[in-house]
């Protein structure tokens, strides 16, 4: 092989360590390396050592996988741990650039168990990525497809040795067709997703916004904000290893979008507003709302009436307790009121029967249900617990604009809204009458959060009324 060494040159005389590690699963928490191998190659080109470890990890081998890598439980009982190898590791990287196809996932293991990781940084060079660059048609296949297209003979497949070895000649291969500016970024961008094209990293601005990771044929996967989309963006990348979901989704991103706005609430009402509206595969919270429901609470103290109800079907200046996204949770916070204060849960509705309920007999209800205390004395201190889950008033006659302002970029937007709803954005304040006709969209417990939060915090924050 030494007259495919000649791309060995652009690497600017760069020692390697050629890794491939196997494991447990897919996640770097839960999961554990119970294989490890890494090729030492020279600044010339040439193999220097062949090292290769087997550990005992923390649980048992799948049985799928001791299928596929045609092994047994034995060859791994009285390995050792791979921290008490972790010196010897380190050594066998330490000054080389590290090479391996995705080798996100296989450092999203191994920092895990190396303590000076932070010391070693190493150089990075993914197999994956310079296809990309090289074979884009081709990258997606995964690691078989590309090995299979160079014609990369392959003595036993899921097995750390031979597996670095594949990896070692895929990059001899790709390296013949890259320049030597697109291997310097690639070199350089150690904290980009293998399938990230590096126009994409470049071009991540440093102001407040929303950004989009987009996998195979432009699914949503992640929508998210920030007041820094670059910083964010990149923490991203920087700390997939952190756990299984993080590390899947970093592996699927193929693109970032980006919208920008004019500051902190801007993009957080984008965010909510477009996470309910695409629904991504990896966003687990402000996803789309049911119905919201409320306690409405209808008559005076002594004759105090409670019902759930929808939020939409209350009538106005009714007299409601909270905003729940389930009948669930509408009666834990109502069985929490009655524990705290000893209200009576047959008075509430949640009990049926007749005379002392068995909470009185533990002392757990004041009694209510048996006439030990007025009904005006309970419903008055159920009602003060509904005080501190009243919906805030909204503060205006009618609709507002909330302004805000990126003097450093020019960017002013106002964010017409009415009764805690948010009914648009604009970049001018004479676009907001169209949105205040069309009037769409309904209560949002997300959006009220969002303002409520944002306006406490920013007390003199400008207005215009519409």
């Amino acid at each position: 092989m030494t007259a495919a060494i000649a791309p060995a040159a652009l690497l600017q005389g760069r020692a390697l360590a050629v890794m491939e590690v196997k494991t447990t699963g897919a996640h770097p928490v839960r999961d554990a390396i119970w294989e490890l191998a890494i090729i030492q190659v020279d600044a010339d080109g040439n193999v220097e050592a062949r090292l290769h470890w087997l550990f005992e990890p923390r649980a048992a081998l799948p049985a799928p996988l001791l299928s596929l890598a045609g092994l047994h439980p034995l060859e791994l009982r009285g390995q050792p741990a791979i921290e008490s190898e972790a010196q010897a590791i380190a050594s066998a990287i330490r000054g080389r650039t590290l090479v391996g196809h995705n080798l996100r996932f296989s450092l999203a293991f191994l920092r895990r168990v190396l303590p000076d990781w932070k010391a070693l940084r190493p150089a990075q060079l993914c197999t994956l990525r310079l296809a990309r660059a090289a074979l884009p048609e081709l990258a997606g296949d995964g690691f078989d497809a590309l090995c299979t297209h160079f014609g990369i003979a392959r003595f036993f497949r899921h097995r750390a040795v031979p597996d670095a070895e594949a990896v070692w000649a895929l990059a001899l291969h790709l390296l013949e067709r890259v320049e030597p500016s697109t291997l310097g970024t690639q070199l350089r961008s150690t904290a980009r997703p293998p399938l990230l094209a590096a126009e994409r990293f470049a071009r991540l601005p440093e102001r407040p916004g929303v950004y989009y990771f987009l996998g195979d044929g432009g699914a949503q996967l992640y929508v998210g904000k920030s007041r820094n989309l670059r910083r964010r963006v990149m923490s991203h990348f920087q700390n997939d290893h952190r756990d299984r979901r993080s590390l899947q989704m970093v592996q699927q991103i193929r693109d970032v979008q980006l919208a920008v706005t004019a500051g902190e609430l801007g993009a957080l009402l984008l965010e909510s507003a477009e996470i309910k509206r695409l629904q991504p595969l990896y966003n687990r919270r402000l996803r789309k709302q049911r119905e919201l429901l409320t306690w409405a609470l209808a008559g005076e103290p002594g004759e105090l009436h409670i019902e759930l109800l929808q939020h939409q079907a209350l009538n106005p200046g009714l007299r409601h307790a909270g905003l729940f996204r389930s009948r669930h949770h509408a009666r834990q916070w109502l069985l929490e009121q009655a524990r705290e204060r000893r209200l009576c849960l047959r008075v509430l509705g949640l009990e049926e029967g007749e005379g002392a309920c068995f909470a009185f007999q533990l002392g757990r209800c004041a009694g209510a249900c048996c006439g030990e205390e007025s009904r005006q004395a309970h419903d008055r201190r159920l009602l003060a617990g509904v005080e501190r889950l009243q919906t805030q008033a909204w503060p205006w006659s009618g609709p507002v604009a909330l302004v805000e302002r990126d003097e450093q970029h020019g960017l002013t937007q106002w964010h017409v809204l009415d009764q805690w709803r948010h009914l648009g954005t604009v970049d001018r304040l004479d676009h907001a009458q169209p949105l205040l006709a069309a009037r769409r969209g309904g209560f949002n417990l997300d959006t009220y959060h969002i303002l409520l939060g944002h306006l406490r915090r920013h007390p003199n924050m400008e207005i215009v009324p519409l």
